[in-house]
């Protein structure tokens, strides 16, 4: 299991919901430290603990997990889904031709 990978992602979903590690913490009935640890990878939560994060948060479990999944490409396709729909319609266009572009790279 990647724990920096994990931890990295419930930083980056606690952040999103303008939440900081004390208000979480407290949410969630931990020190702010242990949750400082969790984020950095240096300790591995509880499954009770995980649950009780990924509930405060209001994500499913598999959103946490999305970077250490091997079955994560409907995750990271709906992700992506989401991020373009707050788009313009302009910036779908250049984002699109972006993505052809790399995608182009990658088969080559």
């Amino acid at each position: 299991m990647d724990a920096v990978r994990i931890g990295a992602r419930i930083k980056a979903v606690r952040k999103a919901r303008g939440l900081t590690q004390a208000e979480l913490a407290q949410e969630v009935d931990i020190t702010p430290k242990y949750l400082s640890n969790i984020e950095c990878g240096a300790k591995v939560p509880k499954l009770e603990t995980f649950i009780e994060i990924a509930n405060a948060l209001e994500v499913d479990a598999n959103t946490l997990l999305v970077d250490v999944l091997t079955v994560s490409s409907a995750i990271i396709s709906t992700e992506i889904s989401e991020q373009l729909a707050a788009l313009s319609p302009h910036e779908r266009k250049r984002i699109k031709r972006i993505f052809d572009v790399m995608i182009e790279d990658a088969v080559k």
